[in-house]
């Protein structure tokens, strides 16, 4: 007999806005762009605030480190360090 699992959608909105969870984001990211070449090359990293119901957080590639990613494909190379 198969039983149904039912999600309770309020926590994981809860979830998704804990300090620690955004924390957690923002740490990844930094080291996503410190493998792809650091903040010295122009790999940035930013909390995007405005997305409500959960942390988000952004890694951009601005001046020289624009073109670094388009010819080198870093910033997807470097996903791994996300990882631990």
């Amino acid at each position: 007999m198969a039983r149904k699992l039912k999600f309770n959608q309020k926590v994981f909105e809860e979830i998704r806005k804990l300090p620690a969870v955004r924390e957690d984001l923002k740490r990844r990211a930094e080291n996503i762009a410190a493998a792809a070449g650091g903040e010295a090359m122009g790999y940035k990293v930013t909390e995007l605030v405005l997305e409500d119901p959960r942390g988000a957080v952004s890694v951009m590639a601005t001046g020289h480190a624009h073109f670094h990613n388009r010819k080198n494909h870093a910033l997807i190379r470097a996903l791994d360090a996300g990882r631990d």
